[in-house]
C-alpha cells in the first residue's frame, strides 16, 4: 500500500501541536523554590490536594499584616483590619512575619519558580496587631481574634508567643473564638528568645499549642516543651514567602503552627459540616505516635498526617477534647502505626466541588480536543483544496491525449498478416497472391470416412418434392409454363 506522506503532514502537525499544548500546560516538575520546601513532601501534601486544597475556608493570620501583592499571594488575601487602633486593612506588612505564615498557608506559585502553600483554597484574613517591627499589645491580640471572628475566619493563626500565661482580654477573646465555632493555633515558643516553657495564647485551654520538628520528623532542639504541647509539626528552615516579593527560611513554632492552621483549613473544606472540636479532635487522633507512648512534652499527641486526618474513620464529638479530654474518641487504626489505609480519591474531594488538579486536568483535556478539532478541519479544507486543483488540471488536458483514436478508423493489416488461431480473417482477407493447392492434389487418405453414409432410414419427408421449376443445380432452368 502507498501513503502519500504529503497528505498525512497537517495530521501530524496538528497531533504535535496537541502535544505541545499538554506539555505547557505541565508545571515544572523540579522548579528550585518548590524543591526547597522540603516538609511538603514529607507531609504528601501533593497527594493531599487530591483530596482537599481548603476552599472556601478564611483562615486569619493575627500577626504583623500580610503583603498582599507578592506575586505568590495574590487573589488570596482578604482585606482584613488593624487592631492597634489605627485606620485601614491589614494588606501591608513592614516586617515580613505575617506574610511568611501567610504563604505557608495558602500561597499559590505566582510564576514558574514560586512556592506552594498547604492549603492554597483557603483566603487568608490579615490582623494587623502592630506598625513595623514592634511588640504586640495584649490588647491589640485581644481585639485582633474578636476581630478575626467577627470577619468570617473558621481558623485564627496565632504565630505569635510571650512567656507567662494570657491577659484575662486575652482569655476572652479566645473562648469568644471558641464559643463560635472558630480552631485556633498557636505556636508553642521558641528557645532563641529566651522561652523555657509553653507560652501565651498557646498555653490557653482549648488552643492548640503546636512544637517543632525537623526534617524526618525529629524534635527540633529549637522549639520548647511542656505537658501543654498539642501535636508537633515542621518548624526547621520552612522555605516560604517573605515580604517586599522575596524568599526565605523560617525557623520557629511560628511555621509550625502556621502548618497546622493551614490543616485545620484543610479539615473544614473537606467536612464542612464538622464542628471545632470535631476538627481538633481529628488533628490529634490521626497524629503520628511519637516518642514516649501517648502525649508527651515533646510532641503532644504526635506528628500531624495530613493524610489521614483527611481519610481516616473518626467519628465527631460535641466538646472540645483540648478542654474535656473525656469528650475525645479513642484513637483509631490512623494511630497504631500501620498502613495507609486504602482511598478513593473521587470520595474525599473538597465538598465545594472539584480540586484544582482536575480542574487543570479537565482544561488540558478540552484544549486537545479543540486543537484536534481545529487541525481536522483545515486538514479537510487543505484536502478539498487539493482536489480541486488537481480536477482543474485534469480538465486542462485534451481529449486525444486522454483518448487517442486516429480519425477514419486503424489501416487494414499488411499483406503478411494472419489472423490468430480461431479466429475469423478480417474483410477483404483472402491468401496471398499465386497461392494455390498444392500440388499433386490432396494429401493421401484425403477425403470422406470411409462407410460413412446417410443414417439408415433417413430420406426425404413424406409428400416432399422440389418446389415448381426448382431442377438440379447443374442443368439447365425448367422452361416456363406455357400459357393456355
Amino acid at each position: 500500500m502507498r501513503v502519500n506522506v504529503g497528505s498525512l503532514r497537517p495530521v501530524v502537525a496538528c497531533l504535535l501541536a496537541g502535544f505541545l499544548v499538554v506539555g505547557a500546560a505541565q508545571p515544572a516538575a523540579a522548579a528550585p523554590r518548590r524543591a526547597e520546601q522540603w516538609y511538603l513532601d514529607e507531609l504528601r501534601i501533593d497527594q493531599v490536594h487530591k483530596i482537599s486544597t481548603g476552599r472556601g475556608v478564611v483562615v486569619a493570620v493575627v500577626d504583623s499584616g500580610v503583603e498582599a501583592t507578592h506575586p505568590d499571594l495574590r487573589g488570596q488575601v482578604l482585606a482584613g483590619g488593624r487592631s492597634y487602633g489605627a485606620s485601614g486593612d491589614g494588606r501591608a506588612d513592614e516586617d515580613g512575619h505575617g506574610t511568611h505564615m501567610a504563604g505557608i498557608i495558602a500561597a499559590k506559585s505566582g510564576g514558574r519558580d514560586g512556592v506552594d502553600g498547604i492549603a492554597p483554597g483557603a483566603k487568608i484574613l490579615p490582623i494587623k496587631l502592630r506598625k513595623g517591627t514592634g511588640t504586640n499589645s495584649a490588647a491589640a491580640v485581644a481585639a485582633g481574634i474578636r476581630m478575626a471572628v467577627d470577619g468570617g475566619a473558621k481558623v485564627i493563626n496565632l504565630s505569635i508567643g510571650a512567656p507567662g500565661f494570657a491577659s484575662p482580654a486575652e482569655q476572652s477573646a479566645i473562648k469568644y473564638a471558641l464559643d463560635h465555632d472558630v480552631v485556633v493555633v498557636a505556636g508553642a515558643g521558641n528557645t532563641a528568645k529566651g522561652h523555657v516553657a509553653v507560652g501565651n495564647p498557646a498555653n490557653t485551654p482549648g488552643v492548640i499549642a503546636v512544637t517543632g520538628t525537623t526534617k524526618g520528623g525529629r524534635f527540633w532542639s529549637g522549639s520548647v516543651q511542656g505537658p501543654e504541647a498539642v501535636v508537633a509539626a515542621p518548624g526547621d528552615s520552612v522555605y516560604n514567602v517573605t515580604n517586599e516579593e522575596g524568599y526565605g527560611w523560617g525557623d520557629g513554632t511560628s511555621d509550625s503552627s502556621a502548618i497546622v492552621s493551614a490543616l485545620a483549613a484543610l479539615i473544614r473544606a473537606k467536612y464542612p459540616e464538622l464542628n471545632a472540636p470535631s476538627v481538633i479532635n481529628r488533628i490529634i487522633r490521626t497524629a503520628r505516635d511519637a516518642g514516649p507512648a501517648g502525649r508527651d512534652p515533646q510532641y503532644g499527641f504526635g506528628v500531624i498526617d495530613p493524610m489521614k486526618a483527611l481519610t481516616a474513620n473518626v467519628p465527631a464529638v460535641t466538646a472540645n477534647p483540648l478542654l474535656d479530654p473525656a469528650a475525645a474518641t479513642e484513637p483509631g487504626p490512623a494511630r497504631t502505626g500501620g498502613a495507609d489505609e486504602e482511598f478513593d480519591v473521587t470520595q474525599h474531594g473538597d465538598r465545594g466541588g472539584p480540586t484544582d488538579q482536575q480542574v487543570m486536568v479537565v482544561g488540558i483535556g478540552i484544549a486537545v480536543v479543540l486543537v484536534l478539532l481545529l487541525g481536522l478541519v483545515v486538514f479537510l479544507i487543505w484536502n478539498r483544496r487539493r482536489y480541486r486543483r488537481e480536477a482543474a488540471r485534469a480538465g486542462d488536458i485534451p481529449d486525444e491525449v486522454l483518448d487517442r483514436a486516429p480519425p477514419g478508423g486503424y489501416p487494414p493489416p499488411g499483406a503478411d498478416y494472419a489472423p490468430p488461431s480461431g479466429y475469423p480473417p478480417p474483410p477483404n482477407y483472402g491468401p496471398p497472391s499465386g497461392y494455390g493447392p498444392p500440388p499433386g492434389g490432396p494429401p493421401p487418405g484425403y477425403g470422406p470416412p470411409s462407410g460413412y453414409g446417410p443414417p439408415s432410414g433417413y430420406g426425404p419427408p413424406s409428400g416432399y418434392g422440389p418446389p415448381p421449376g426448382y431442377g438440379p443445380p447443374g442443368g439447365s432452368p425448367p422452361a416456363p409454363p406455357r400459357e393456355r
